[in-house]
């Protein structure tokens, strides 16, 4: 009954809202060198493996809010606009983040924003609360932070881009199968309180990449950890696309791609397209043309496997 409700909530949106997002035609910028400088960062920040280039990157756009404050449609137009919440909201110190996220609230009071992009801030600073609330706390279970902690560095040392094996990552995937059902068993789905905020998102990116049948017994146990604020709801919305999927029915959030006949990934069936962005945006998830792209850009050849990628 609770999932149903969420899907109820989440598909109940402000028609108001829906309807600034959805697309206009884009007014010129008055800034057009400012757009340009703004999503060349964005890309860098996005792409690069280089962390100097990826800090330098940080670095200009921190500078470019202590300059001009937050960029504005009129100033840099809708892209601009957006990517330049998104680099700061995602990638910049919590601290940093509370003080930019002021500056958003503020144009956004004026109307100067993306809808979407505010959206997105909001999500992402009760996330920035919650970070900065367990930075230096203590978890109550810090031996199963641990445990998940090495079992996370398996999961993800099978799954880089260079020296991609598939059949080492199904070997991985089976060998951290059992562990993984055993905290599952003893403690559900660890939570913030338990393990910390980055061992609880390890713990749901190595669920994604198990059985159907064990994501579906995850699920509920996830929507209980974040109703209590005790989970990312980003991680809910990405088990719960895979979970879908696993039935063959059309996810809500974009969050899965698949190997089409031309083994390539392309985005699964979606529900409600129109609208993807804005039930993105309130779960902290950034625009799906541009999480499609970093997907496609930095998953391994799992299509050229003819396997789906986990």
């Amino acid at each position: 009954m609770t999932g149903l409700l969420l899907l109820i909530t989440l598909l109940a949106f402000d028609e108001r809202l829906a309807q600034e997002i959805a697309p206009r035609p884009a007014a010129a910028a008055r800034d057009v060198a400012l757009a340009a400088q703004i999503e060349q960062l964005v890309e860098t920040f996005l792409t690069t493996d280089d962390d100097g280039k990826r800090e330098a990157a940080l670095s200009q756009a921190r500078g470019i809010f202590e300059r001009d404050g937050v960029p504005t449609l009129a100033d840099v137009g809708d892209s601009a606009a957006y990517q330049f919440v998104l680099i700061n909201m995602l990638g910049q110190p919590p601290e940093f983040r509370l003080r930019f996220f002021a500056g958003v609230r503020n144009s956004a009071a004026r109307h100067q924003l993306p809808a979407d992009a505010v959206t997105f801030a909001e999500a992402r600073q009760r996330l920035t609360e919650i970070d900065i609330r367990y930075a230096k706390a203590t978890p109550s279970h810090p031996e199963l932070r641990d445990q998940i902690e090495q079992l996370s560095k398996d999961d993800q040392a099978v799954r880089q881009k260079e020296g991609f094996d598939i059949e080492k990552m199904a070997e991985a995937d089976r060998k951290i199968a059992e562990p993984l059902d055993g905290i599952f068993a003893r403690h559900g789905v660890p939570t913030y309180d338990m393990v910390g905020v980055q061992a609880t998102r390890d713990f749901i990116v190595m669920v994604q990449h198990q059985s159907p049948e064990f994501r579906r017994r995850v699920l509920p146990k996830l929507k209980a950890n974040v109703d209590a604020g005790q989970a990312d709801p980003g991680m809910y919305a990405m088990v719960y696309d895979r979970t879908q999927r696993d039935q063959r029915l059309k996810q809500l959030y974009g969050e899965q791609l698949e190997c089409s006949a031309g083994k390539t990934l392309e985005l699964a069936p979606l529900a409600e397209p129109a609208t993807v962005n804005v039930r993105r945006a309130r779960l902290g998830l950034m625009r799906l043309e541009i999480y499609t792209r970093l997907v496609r850009l930095h998953s391994p050849d799992v299509c050229g496997s003819s396997e789906t990628p986990r």
